[in-house]
C-alpha cells in the first residue's frame, strides 16, 4: 500500500496532459529516472522536466536535445534562475500534501510568518536553532518542524524521532532530545517516514533545511534576526 501511495504521489505532479509526451521524454532519459512533472518551459521550443530529487532538465520539443545545468533568464534588467522557479514549484506542491497537524509546531503569539523546518534531533545546527526557539517566536516566526532523520529510516535517531512524534507532549519530547536527553521509546502511526521521503524528493540532504511560505529554501542555521531580514527584504 505504501508503494502505491508513493507512485500516486509522484504521478500527481505530471503537469502535462499528454501522456505521449511523457513517454517520449522517458525514453530519452536514463532508465528508471523518476519524473516529477513536465511543462512547457520559458525557453522557446523546450519542455522543463523536474526529475528525481528536484533536479531540472530541459528537453527540446523535437526530443533531440537535453540540457542540464543552471539556466538564467535576463529580462528587463532582471536576472532570474529558471531552475529555482521550477524547483520552488515542486517544493510548494509537495508541502501542500503535508497536513500541518503532522508537524511539531512552535507557534508565535505575534505570528508574521510560518516556516517549515526539516530537522534531525542529533545535528548540531538543529540543536543550535532550537536552543534559540524563543528568539524566532519573538520575531513572529512560527516554526513547523518536519522529521528528517539524516541516517535514514533505521537506527536510534529514527526511533527517537518516532517516539517524539508519538509522545503525549511532542514539543517537550523534541526539546529534550535536542538537549541530548533520553525519552521513552514509543511507537504509533506517525508521519516520520513520509516526511523523510518527501524531503528526499525535494533534494534535502542536510538539516536544518528551512522553507519559507513562498518556497524559498535555505540550508543550515540562520539566526532569527537575519532570517526575518531575508524574508522581508529578500
Amino acid at each position: 500500500m505504501k508503494h502505491l501511495k508513493i507512485l500516486f504521489f509522484l504521478s500527481f505532479f505530471i503537469l502535462s496532459d499528454d501522456e505521449g509526451i511523457k513517454d517520449k521524454i522517458q525514453k530519452i532519459l536514463p532508465p528508471g529516472l523518476p519524473i516529477n512533472f513536465i511543462e512547457t518551459s520559458q525557453i522557446p521550443e523546450f519542455y522543463v522536466v523536474n526529475v528525481a530529487n528536484n533536479q531540472i532538465l530541459y528537453v527540446s520539443k523535437s526530443f533531440e536535445f537535453v540540457l542540464a545545468g543552471e539556466v538564467i533568464q535576463l529580462k528587463e534588467g532582471q536576472i532570474t534562475s529558471l531552475n529555482d522557479q521550477y524547483q520552488t514549484k515542486l517544493i510548494k506542491n509537495i508541502l501542500t500534501t503535508i497536513d500541518v497537524n503532522e508537524s511539531i509546531s512552535f507557534i508565535s503569539d505575534n505570528e508574521k510568518y510560518k516556516l517549515t523546518v526539516f530537522t534531525d534531533i542529533s545535528c548540531s545546527y538543529c540543536r543550535l536553532l532550537h536552543s534559540e526557539i524563543d528568539s524566532y517566536l519573538d520575531e513572529g516566526l512560527t516554526i513547523n518542524y518536519l522529521a528528517f532523520p539524516r541516517d535514514g529510516l533505521t537506527g536510534n535517531v529514527y526511533k527517537d524521532m518516532v517516539s517524539a512524534w508519538c509522545s503525549q507532549n511532542p514539543k517537550q519530547s523534541l526539546t529534550n532530545l535536542k538537549k541530548g536527553e533520553e525519552i521513552k521509546e514509543l511507537e504509533c502511526s506517525n508521519p516520520v517516514s513520509d516526511h523523510f521521503r518527501k524531503g528526499s524528493l525535494l533534494g534535502i540532504t542536510g538539516t536544518p533545511t528551512i522553507i519559507l511560505e513562498d518556497g524559498r529554501t535555505f540550508s543550515g542555521y540562520i539566526p532569527a534576526n537575519e532570517l526575518i531580514n531575508i524574508i522581508e527584504n529578500g
